[in-house]
């Protein structure tokens, strides 16, 4: 997958087809499917091995802010590293994978009882980066020769740091008009924050 990381990031997934990949690594295209069944599979594959590159640690921090912080930070790091996997990730066609949805919401269980409260909370993290992602990397995500002067309005770390503390202030408003008041965080390995490339 490695061969197909590198050219989703040098031209964008426009550019990956089962054709170009079997060119990039000297195969021929049939001997490909061997191993991946279409496109869709192939970008898949990739969206995978992105998130793999930071994935989120086990156990989750015990303090539910550290344990978002952190979800937070390790998906900046995906997107601002694979722009392409922006549109991906967010594509049920491309990728699945729930296992980080059950990590924010299990992390979440300190915050509230309410599994849908949850559910909408670990959505609105993802989201939240995504959109500041977006802002980011937008030139990345143009076709080499559109590429404008970089935009005044783009979104800097320290924009991404802001709005991830005031989504979490009003998580925590919103955790508390929706039910029981928060409990101490469980009592677990503590994790040093890790801090936005």
């Amino acid at each position: 997958m490695a061969t197909a990381v590198r050219v989703a990031d040098a031209e964008g997934v426009g550019a990956l087809s089962m054709r170009r990949l079997a060119n990039e690594l000297n195969s021929g295209v049939m001997s490909l499917y061997r191993h991946v069944a279409n496109k869709d599979a192939l970008l898949t594959a990739i969206t995978q091995a992105a998130c793999d590159e930071h994935p989120y640690p086990e156990p989750a921090p015990a303090d539910w802010r550290e344990a978002m912080r952190l979800a937070a930070r390790q998906d900046w790091k995906v997107y601002t590293a694979h722009p392409w996997a922006l549109v991906t990730s967010s594509s049920a066609r491309h990728f699945s994978d729930t296992s980080c949805l059950d990590w924010m919401m299990d992390a979440l269980a300190d915050l509230t009882d309410d599994p849908d409260l949850a559910r909408s909370f670990s959505i609105a993290v993802w989201s939240y980066v995504q959109g500041v992602c977006i802002q980011h990397v937008a030139q990345e995500l143009l076709p080499a020769g559109d590429r404008p002067e970089q935009s005044p309005l783009r979104a800097t770390e320290e924009d991404f740091e802001t709005g991830l503390e005031t989504l979490l202030d009003g998580m925590e408003q919103r955790a508390r008009q929706a039910g029981p008041a928060l409990r101490e965080p469980r009592s677990a390995p503590a994790f040093p924050a890790a801090s936005a490339q």
